[in-house]
């Protein structure tokens, strides 16, 4: 090793590579030893000003060491870097004007009231500090005091706010919220802060609350623990903004006693992590959930003092906590973000004409909540309350059921429980048992289309047969069934009561990560071991599956002992073990049980044989530790419902994302003193069929590209508390199956494209079938510029004949995916069908045409282009085939872009390709193509301009989270111009003086540069701050779908 390598010390670096020490990497490299990469523009030119900024202080000592004097010294070092920048301005031939600074030197700490200097913060308003209580350390509070006297803005999150930390403020605070002879305060504050575990105070919040210039808002959700950020932000109009982000709360133990560490950012030296700060507390403080409190309304302080008393002593289960799983406000409930989502996945099946709507939800995540929103979202739409039956088999199910109702609707008085014990009023909005519903024949009295809206709760028992025959009489036009478990012990299927979403999916189903990140749900730490068993030979998601499995896996001794040493590694305290074990027979279930018990854990086998009596005994000797492992064979789905589980073991491969979403599920109960629920997968020997993607899909919401990622490196975009860990084989057999599922090669679709085909026999070859019976996606079929026709004629299935563009047009057709407008999709199918445009449909065909002819010289109309598409039929029956996909996939409903040219045909919230957007408004046409990639584009003639903005610019993740864009609430985005756009210039003014030089804008926004943008719609100046460029705040006039601003935000969750 040659001594420059020795100066190289092994581990991690993050900088540019100096050119002395070149061929020295490039050995290492060779060798593979070094790892570099090329940077990104932005990190390279980060790495650059580094380099100076490292290399400053060694040229100004060195200006200076041969001069005498300080003042001497000064100018010297002022004059060189006059020099050095007046130089590179020159050789960058650039026009910017440099300010020089002024001789001597002097630092300007304040402007102020005449002989009236406020105090300055000790540690400074540029460079960060940690504060950690040490006893050099200034402390907390005094630099917060200090902050506070000389302020223009104020923003303080909290957890809690006690009196004790309030009154160590209230002098300066009282101080700097004076009202001057305007009435106005010289500082403004936003405070946020919760109800959580009870800790804040009533007087506190009031002496704030009460203070002029002060707006505080509290979340009386006691769920939402997951706010623990602490966090001061100080606004000022010079620039020189302050945040101290830490561990400290409003309390006196946070600000002077107990020991919290706590960082300072400075504006002026990091912007970057100050926007960051900044972004996250504005889109918390506009975010719902968080009320604003009046100290004077004395419904407002009542609803506070029982908020704050019901979350004391509260553990974390569900049971313990009554209240309605919603947003709370003081005179209301509204849904929350996922919820919102729910419904709107509802109104998307109803607008498509499916009216017999499966609701899938883990218990305890609020599946009543979303029906009785959705159903008062029908009395809305039709005027008045339609008639309603809510039906489950336990009274006490339907108790609560009716309170929730009456909560939404606001309505005390509305509805009426029927069971052995209570009788109805009317019949017109009942909740009632099934038992009750068939004992006074009720159907019979009342008629088969008497109730409007019908919902089963717990619809996993409509097989049954006291269900079945209701669900066989009742004809209402609206059926809602509500589950936690779709699949059932006995495999009788639900498919039959409801209407399944074109993929086979049920109508609504609750995302798991949703759930966990609002903490519905116990966190899961889930840890997957490699085991030999060879699973290479069984036919997954077929009847054979289950006996393959069984003959395996049953007497298979080697993979028990490595489940043994598994428990043995990863469980803490097996003293507190109360496990299940899903096996895959009844043989299986009962071999393990004897395993166990052999190796010391007491277990016992549950079966769906297994009696009722044998189910409550097993269950409660696991509850009292009596036993610690139930072995499970397909019990999971119904039966066994235990929410002190703490570790789940999964012994019975799947390839079925439900299962193991049910198995799963299974752990996630909340249960007082339970923090996270254990869970061991064992990963055998499989096939490459087999998908790995579609389980950790299920449980993680990434796409496969992410879950590659995430293996290899680590998962870490998981809800709070979550784990996610492969031992090192385990590792290398799911990534090798995820790069196989990534790279779905052609030579493997064309195999499974014609091993499908022949199962088909002469059956109609339809895409659509395709992707449902194999579970791929659209994308898997389009990849790598292929195309179904394509792979159809490659297989020797009956295709059309060759058109003479085939090749170029088949590469583009994967150029529509993205497409969700139903007007655009409906017209393209009605003209590519027909043949003949009109003047309703030419944009709609002009946007087409220059979609999926790339070449920005070639120039065409509508009806030349339909001329030329009809001499491709394979190409046109696939298209025509691929939008009505496209049309059953698409959630947005139709709604013509607010304030837009009336010529223009674009839907508010669809999703749409630069191109096609060009093309809608008209700067695009048969006569004309001009290129475009610029950010904003004014049309004169209307005096609309278009905002193209990409929240993801960039490929790292330290330039990969941005906070110059971004959604701060469903009706507020934050957006900044072009450098160039400042409040002096034509540019700058003509957002700034929006509300009345009559310009108008349309904002088009997506999550990175693969995606399409989103139709927005109209934005309207709410304000703006800084120049060259200007950061402005856009108000929507129309809301944005909460599925949607999930995707803008910075926040997670």
């Amino acid at each position: 090793m040659s001594k420059s390598q020795r100066t190289l010390a092994d581990g991690l670096y993050d900088r540019l590579v100096y050119d002395d020490e070149l061929p020295t990497i490039q050995e290492l490299i060779a060798s593979g030893r070094a790892s570099t990469s090329e940077p990104t523009g932005i990190a390279r030119r980060e790495l650059i000003i580094n380099e100076i900024s490292a290399r400053l202080p060694e040229l100004l000592d060195e200006v200076i060491s041969p001069i005498e004097g300080k003042a001497a010294q000064a100018r010297a070092e002022l004059q060189f870097v006059a020099d050095l920048l007046r130089k590179a301005r020159e050789d960058a031939r650039s026009t910017t004007h440099i300010r020089p600074v002024a001789e001597p030197s002097r630092l300007l700490r304040a402007i102020h009231a005449p002989n009236n200097p406020p105090p300055y913060p000790e540690t400074g308003l540029r460079r960060p500090w940690l504060f950690t209580s040490a006893r050099t350390d200034p402390s907390l509070l005094s630099e917060l005091r200090a902050e506070l006297s000389a302020v223009d803005r104020v923003d303080i999150l909290v957890s809690f706010i006690t009196w004790s930390g309030v009154r160590k403020l209230l002098d300066v605070l009282k101080q700097v919220t004076a009202l001057d002879a305007n009435g106005k305060p010289k500082t403004a504050f936003r405070i946020l802060t919760t109800t959580y575990i009870g800790a804040t105070e009533v007087r506190a919040v009031e002496a704030l609350a009460r203070l002029p210039g002060v707006e505080l808002r509290i979340s009386l959700d006691g769920r939402r623990t997951r706010l623990h950020a602490k966090a001061w932000l100080f606004h000022r109009n010079t620039g020189f903004g302050t945040a101290f982000v830490g561990s400290a709360n409003l309390s006196e133990s946070a600000l002077v006693g107990g020991i919290e560490w706590t960082i300072k950012i400075a504006q002026a030296g990091d912007p970057t992590l100050y926007a960051a700060a900044s972004a996250h507390f504005e889109t918390l403080w506009n975010d719902v959930e968080f009320q604003s409190y009046d100290p004077d309304d004395e419904t407002q302080r009542a609803t506070l003092e029982s908020a704050l008393k019901n979350q004391k002593g509260i553990g974390k289960t569900a049971e313990a906590n009554q209240e309605v799983i919603a947003i709370h406000t003081w005179f209301e409930l509204r849904p929350k973000a996922y919820q919102s989502e729910m419904l709107n996945a509802l109104a998307a099946e109803r607008r498509h004409g499916r009216t017999r709507n499966l609701v899938v939800a883990a218990t305890g995540t609020g599946k009543t909540v979303v029906a009785a929103f959705d159903y008062a979202r029908l009395t809305k739409e039709e005027g008045s309350p339609p008639r309603l039956l809510f039906i489950a088999h336990r009274i006490q199910i339907l108790k609560q059921a009716l309170a929730t109702f009456r909560q939404v609707l606001r309505d005390p008085a509305f509805g009426d429980l029927m069971d052995g014990e209570n009788e109805p009023r009317a019949y017109e909005h009942l909740f009632a048992t099934i038992n009750t519903v068939h004992a006074r024949s009720l159907v019979e009295r009342v008629g088969v289309n008497f109730w409007r809206v019908v919902i089963v709760d717990e619809a996993h028992h409509l097989p049954a047969q006291s269900f079945d025959k209701f669900i066989q009489q009742v004809k209402p036009h609206f059926l809602i069934g509500l589950t936690a478990t779709p699949e059932r012990a006995d495999g009788q299927s639900l498919s039959k009561y409801f209407d399944a979403r074109p993929d086979g999916t049920p109508a609504v189903s609750l995302r798991l990560w949703d759930a966990l990140d609002q903490q519905l749900l116990a966190p899961f730490e889930y840890y997957a071991t490699a085991d030999d068993t060879d699973l290479t030979s069984v036919d997954w998601n077929r009847g054979e599956e289950g006996k393959q499995l069984d003959v395996i896996l049953s007497g298979n001794d080697f993979r028990k002992r490595i489940v043994v040493e598994a428990i043995d590694r990863y469980v803490s305290d097996l003293g507190a073990l109360k496990a299940i074990a899903f096996c895959v027979s009844v043989q299986h279930a009962a071999t393990m049980a004897d395993w166990f018990n052999k190796s010391g854990l007491p277990a016992v086998s549950l079966t769906g044989a297994s009696n009722a009596l044998e189910r409550e005994s097993a269950i409660k000797a696991l509850r009292t530790g009596k036993i610690k492992i139930i072995c499970s064979c397909d019990l999971f789905n119904e039966g066994v419902d235990v929410p002190e589980l703490n570790t789940l073991l999964f012994l019975r491969p799947t390839q079925s994302p439900v299962v193991f979403q049910q198995q799963l599920g299974r752990g996630l109960r909340l249960s007082e003193g339970k923090d996270s629920c254990l869970v061991l997968d064992f990963v055998g020997q499989y096939s490459q069929e087999f998908r790995f993607d579609i389980l950790l899909r299920t449980i993680t919401g990434q796409t496969r590209e992410q879950l590659r990622q995430s293996v290899e490196n680590g998962f870490s975009l998981l809800p709070a508390g979550c784990h996610i860990q492969f031992d090192k084989v385990a590792r290398e057999r799911v990534l090798s199956s995820l790069k196989s599922s990534l790279n779905l090669n052609v030579v493997r679709l064309r195999r499974e494209i014609s091993a499908w085909a022949a199962l088909k026999g002469g059956a109609s070859i339809q895409l659509s079938d395709f992707l449902r019976d194999t579970g791929l996606e659209l994308e898997d079929v389009y990849r790598g510029s292929r195309c179904w026709s394509g792979y159809k004629r490659d297989v020797g299935l009956p295709t059309p004949p060759l058109g003479p563009r085939e090749d170029e047009l088949q590469k583009r057709i994967q150029s529509v995916l993205h497409v969700n407008d139903s007007a655009l999709l409906k017209t393209w199918t009605t003209v590519l069908s027909t043949g003949s445009v009109d003047s309703q449909s030419e944009y709609r065909i002009q946007m087409l045409a220059y979609q999926l002819l790339n070449n920005h010289n070639e120039l065409i109309g509508p009806q030349e282009f339909v001329h030329m598409m009809s001499r491709h039929p394979a190409l046109q029956d696939e298209l025509l085939e691929l939008f009505t996909i496209l049309e059953e996939q698409t959630s947005v409903p139709y709604q013509p872009l607010p304030d837009a040219a009336p010529h223009w045909p674009l839907s508010l919230h669809a999703r749409y390709e630069r191109r096609e957007i060009l093309a809608a408004v008209g700067h695009t046409t048969s006569r004309a193509r001009p290129l475009f990639f610029e950010g904003c584009l004014p049309l004169q003639d209307v005096k609309t301009e278009l905002l193209f903005v990409t929240l993801d610019k960039s490929e790292g993740f330290s330039e990969r989270v941005q906070y110059h864009d971004y959604a701060i609430s469903p009706l507020l985005f934050h957006w900044q111009t072009q450098n160039r756009a400042g409040v002096d210039n034509v540019t700058g003014r003509r957002y700034i003086e929006s509300n009345s030089n009559g310009w108008k804008f349309q904002l088009f926004v997506r999550e990175n540069p693969e995606c399409a943008y989103v139709a927005l719609g109209p934005v309207v100046l709410e304000n703006y701050e800084g120049d060259r460029p200007i950061s402005i705040t856009w108000r929507l006039k129309c809301e944005m779908p909460a599925e949607l601003f999930r995707k803008l935000t910075v926040i997670r969750g």
